[in-house]
């Protein structure tokens, strides 16, 4: 395979991991929210006692913007510090998955698996479609 391949190729996957890391949690949402008619509150702010319902757009911006800077964070990663960059860049999604899970108090077990299981199909599709896209993982460097 040629360089212009591999790149296309690798362009070609990564775009179709960023609409499935993009619409996977948000089809998880409307699932749990319309369809099985769970409501699923989030605190107005960090600390705040106060909730609100978890909107659409709110499910659409934070997916979006996930998805986009973990797309662009490993880009740059695999241009400026090369392999090490996919390792790098695994270990800070990971870390970044884990750190934005909903451990505060005030979610409801409910909630806690709900936005748990939104969090784990963004990360599995994206971590392991973006590992698998990476230019490193189909050559030796």
């Amino acid at each position: 395979m040629s360089t212009t391949e591999i790149k296309n190729d690798t362009r070609r996957g990564r775009g179709l991991v960023v609409i499935a890391a993009i619409v996977t949690p948000v089809v998880l949402w409307t699932l749990v929210t319309y369809a099985f008619g769970f409501g699923i509150t989030v605190p107005e702010s960090f600390g705040s006692d106060a909730r609100a319902e978890l909107e659409p757009v709110a499910v659409g911006v934070t997916v979006v913007a996930a998805v986009l800077a973990g797309w662009a964070s490993l880009a740059l990663l695999e241009r400026f510090v090369g392999k090490a960059g996919l390792t790098v860049w695994t270990v800070i999604a990971l870390v970044v998955f884990l750190g934005t899970l909903p451990y505060m108090p005030g979610f409801t077990i409910t909630e806690r698996l709900l936005l748990g299981l939104i969090h784990l199909s963004l990360a599995l599709i994206l971590i392991v479609g973006m590992r698998r896209t990476s230019r490193f993982a189909r050559s030796d460097g």
